[in-house]
């Protein structure tokens, strides 16, 4: 019994030690105002990871994305111009992930496309 008291104590030691760092930047942000700064760019912060640091995913290519939307090749490369989808290059077609098409999805299913 005094064992397992022992390890918990360890363990519990070793958690408070490693989120007191933490605790420690918390407060720093809330003291400076950062925090709140850092929430009135909050979407812009969720689509700049979500662009850059992608879960996997698999990659929709121009077909995909035109059965995905319901739309035809002409509004796809439309809506590229007006900047309402915005493709992602690397080597070879640009291609796009689900949750980069989120919002057209949903423009597509209130139109009744899909």
């Amino acid at each position: 019994m005094k064992d397992h008291l022992h390890k918990l104590n360890n363990s519990l030691s070793n958690i408070n030690y490693h989120l007191a760092p933490i605790a420690e930047a918390a407060q720093l942000l809330i003291e400076s105002g950062a925090l709140e700064k850092l929430t009135e760019h909050l979407p812009e912060l969720i689509n700049f990871l979500r662009r850059n640091c992608p879960v996997e995913e698999p990659k929709l290519f121009m077909p995909d994305v035109l059965r995905y939307l319901g739309i035809s090749e002409r509004s796809y490369y439309r809506k590229i111009a007006e900047g309402k989808l915005v493709p992602r290059k690397w080597q070879g077609p640009d291609f796009f992930y689900r949750s980069d098409l989120e919002e057209e999805r949903k423009e597509s299913k209130r139109r009744g496309r899909i």
